[in-house]
């Protein structure tokens, strides 16, 4: 049954992604187009300002459109008159929101992919091999500073960090969609009230944290540890990229409980 679900996720979201794929990818073969015959008139440079600024929001709108239509799936399908179908289902809440989350995840890598692509296709030439040698260079100067094995460990941690990062957004999500759906009136003003509770709470735990911390650097309890970091900092930024990636995966299994709780505990179809 989860691999049935697995097929009319990926379904459901091909046919909503289906024609805007082409359309970016479209756009950027245009671009393309118009700077291999760019001249220096007007009419030459206005095409092209035109279809790279097409370009450019058709790629926000896809990844952006991505985390809606992700989101407005997972509402519709859960908990609305859809719900009723789908909780009868021989599967558990778990595997519910597993399946869910993962299609959305690879609904997110394809639109990143296609906008990769659109970049690629747009810049190719000698402006997408400028490109290229900046990141070479980048990567061969990180290199010569922190040793090849560390930058890959750092390029693996902040890929780690990037995909945890947009797993714990999308169970934030899914988590005051949940708690929304406790109300009996105005879901969506819940949901919504929901993630500005949570974003509230983050900002002022954060001022805290910052105002204890300046204290504490003023009165210069900080001095060793400063002095420390600075003659460790291959060590200091693999912990600092730890304590982000732990951090991340928390609060991912902490959405994912929330989710799951709520779901099974207070489920309140419309």
């Amino acid at each position: 049954m989860v691999k049935k679900l697995f097929k009319h996720e990926f379904i459901y979201y091909f046919r909503t992604f289906g024609m805007f794929l082409p359309i970016v990818l479209a756009i950027s073969v245009v671009t393309r187009i118009f700077r291999l015959f760019s001249g220096k008139n007007v009419i030459s440079q206005i095409a092209i300002g035109s279809s790279t600024l097409m370009l450019v929001l058709a790629c926000v709108a896809l990844l952006l459109l991505s985390t809606v239509i992700s989101v407005v799936r997972f509402y519709k399908n859960m908990y609305s008159a859809e719900g009723y179908l789908t909780f009868t289902l021989p599967v558990t809440n778990e595997q519910h929101i597993f399946v869910k989350l993962i299609t959305a995840l690879a609904c997110h890598a394809i639109c990143t992919v296609t906008v990769i692509i659109a970049a690629c296709i747009a810049l190719s030439g000698k402006l997408l091999g400028d490109v290229f040698d900046i990141f070479l260079i980048t990567f061969k100067t990180v290199g010569a500073n922190f040793g090849t094995v560390n930058t890959v460990i750092f390029a693996i941690e902040l890929v780690l960090m990037m995909i945890f990062s947009v797993t714990q957004t999308l169970l934030l999500y899914y988590a005051c969609i949940t708690i929304g759906q406790t109300a009996k009136k105005n879901r969506i003003i819940m949901a919504v009230a929901a993630y500005f509770v949570y974003y509230a709470a983050t900002q002022a735990i954060a001022t805290v944290f910052m105002i204890i911390f300046t204290v504490l650097g003023i009165s210069g309890a900080f001095n060793g540890i400063a002095m420390w970091l600075e003659n460790n900092m291959i060590i200091a930024t693999h912990i600092y990229f730890g304590f982000a990636l732990i951090f991340s995966v928390v609060m991912t299994g902490v959405f994912w409980l929330v989710t799951k709780k709520v779901m099974t505990k207070k489920l309140n179809l419309e």
